[in-house]
């Protein structure tokens, strides 16, 4: 995602959505490669979103949902998903939900035919 983010960022605006903990180290799921608890407070959620960021290298434009999960629920985002809208706001991609619907070449192709393709 941070190589597409790379490509295009100067012919469309991206956004990292940090929603809450898809495989919290309490949950029914917990992950196995990284131990974050599901968030109390907007602060801890604030804490996981920078680690991740940080730990992931990225640096595209990161927004964190609230704590009432309004835009991971409006989007279905949970536990993570890909979209690309147009200038008008209409989704012109939609993922289906991740792991197995996070599929960054298929976004990618949906972002060239709206954009044009990469330089």
């Amino acid at each position: 995602m941070e190589k597409t983010y790379q490509v295009y960022k100067d012919r469309a605006d991206f956004y990292l959505i940090y929603i809450k903990e898809a495989h919290a180290s309490e949950g029914a799921r917990p992950s196995r490669e990284v131990k974050i608890a599901q968030h109390k407070n907007y602060a801890e959620r604030l804490d996981a979103a920078a680690g991740c960021v940080a730990d992931l290298k990225l640096s595209m434009p990161l927004l964190i949902d609230d704590m009432k999960n309004t835009v991971g629920d409006a989007f279905h985002g949970h536990p993570d998903r890909l979209f690309i809208l147009s200038p008008d706001g209409t989704i012109t991609y939609r993922g289906e939900r991740g792991p197995w619907g996070f599929k960054v070449d298929e976004m990618r192709a949906a972002l060239k035919k709206l954009v044009g393709a990469a330089p």
